[in-house]
């Protein structure tokens, strides 16, 4: 068994193997617990409260978006830092105070509106949003702390971190949700968060270790604004349409609409280990000034060869997966589960070309990811007019968003700003 070990922290051909086979069992069992989840939910509150739930579920995800920018920074920066361990001790300290700090005011935020958006989303109970919101709050923590395990390539502590998230959630929802319908399903989900960002801030405890040096967290932010447009443009890409389905819908059609979404999603799951390795390995070799195309295609390979399956295998058997996922009340959503499937691979074919890119400071993508992005929604906004508006749209939109990815694919690779992000001082 050889690998690439000239120096300190040379990939090695064997790791990455290693690695993304961690990763690849770890985040496929938290989607099974996920999916575990939604289908437990699903079968205890019934196809209308289902859909309010999607929408609330959909709600939490998208404003946690911009925590996934910092899962992407924190990844970069702690493994530019990786041997360096006092400035990754003043890396994770900084993070654990910013972490605190975002996730108190973001779930208070969405609290603050509950009533406000209840009615925009024709919900009786305002408490909904407000358990919402607590919801939020682990959301947005949990992937400031994975981000360091991430860089620091602690794949494994990663990948429970993810399995104790999904299958909290799957044991606390849907027994709340027996004794309070809907209330308890949002309740627990927030419980699920709560634990497993207890367990994430514990298994990065050895890289707080040391005399920590002072890191510049503004230098950060400066160089970091490409980055989180990417990642919030691909996050809302993937989620955004659920909330309007349940705003232009009629009840029945939202849950029905929403637990296909579920359903297609299951591909996008599957696919994260790819992203996740892909990332750390791509920062490395390209910081080393090593070729990294041969890794991205192997990557991109990969991710385009599972999407393959899943549509043929969508296409093939759509009723039988909405009923797997959601129960058999939900089966007239078949229909909707293939141009869903594809919309959604083409989303994770964007990830994997943002996320190589973004390792290597290549951020050109980001502009018109976002115009596609905003011409998407807008879009829908305006043709609306039942489910079949909403899902060409979203095929022909996620369509191009991969394309607007691909632009960022060629080119030499800028000096600077990535490299300042990884070497930040005050």
């Amino acid at each position: 068994m050889t690998g690439i070990a000239a120096e300190p922290g040379a990939p090695r051909r064997t790791g990455v193997a290693a690695h993304a086979g961690i990763t690849f069992v770890g985040l496929m069992t938290a989607n099974v617990l996920g999916y575990v989840f939604y289908a437990l939910v699903s079968r205890t509150v019934g196809v209308e409260a289902y859909g309010t739930f999607s929408s609330l579920v959909a709600i939490v995800l998208i404003l946690s978006a911009p925590a996934q920018i910092a899962q992407m920074v924190v990844a970069k920066l702690a493994t530019d830092l990786t041997f360096d361990p006092d400035r990754l001790a003043g890396l994770v300290r900084a993070i654990d105070r910013v972490t605190l700090t975002v996730a108190a005011v973001g779930g208070a935020a969405l609290i603050a509106v509950s009533v406000p958006l209840a009615r925009f989303l024709h919900l009786a109970d305002p408490l909904l949003v407000t358990f919402a919101g607590l919801s939020l709050c682990g959301a947005l923590a949990l992937p400031f702390l994975r981000g360091v395990l991430q860089g620091t390539s602690r794949f494994r502590a990663f990948a429970l971190s993810n399995v104790a998230e999904t299958a909290a959630k799957a044991i606390f929802a849907p027994a709340l949700a027996l004794a309070a319908g809907v209330r308890g399903a949002v309740a627990g989900m927030a419980l699920g968060y709560a634990l497993a960002a207890v367990y994430t801030f514990v298994a990065a405890v050895p890289h707080r270790r040391g005399t920590p040096s002072t890191f510049s967290l503004r230098t950060v932010a400066r160089t970091s604004a490409s980055v989180a447009v990417a990642v919030v443009c691909i996050n809302v890409l993937l989620l955004y349409d659920v909330v309007l389905a349940k705003r232009y819908l009629d009840a029945h059609t939202a849950g029905l609409y929403g637990a296909a979404a579920l359903a297609a999603r299951a591909l996008y799951a599957v696919l994260a280990f790819v992203p996740t390795v892909l990332l750390p390995q791509a920062a490395v070799r390209a910081a080393r000034r090593e070729r990294t195309r041969w890794l991205f295609l192997q990557a991109f390979g990969v991710a385009a060869a599972i999407a393959a399956a899943a549509i043929g295998f969508y296409a093939l058997f759509p009723e039988f997966v909405v009923v797997a996922v959601a129960g058999r009340s939900f089966a007239s959503g078949a229909p909707f589960l293939v141009p869903y499937v594809y919309a959604i691979a083409a989303a994770a074919l964007a990830n994997v070309v943002a996320t190589y890119n973004v390792a290597r400071g290549r951020m050109a993508f980001v502009v018109p990811l976002a115009c596609v992005l905003a011409g998407e929604i807008a879009s829908i906004v305006i043709r609306h007019r039942g489910p079949g508006d909403l899902l060409q749209t979203i095929v022909v939109g996620h369509t191009l968003a991969l394309l607007a990815t691909a632009t960022s694919l060629g080119g030499a690779r800028p000096p600077g700003p990535e490299a300042e992000l990884g070497t930040a001082t005050p």
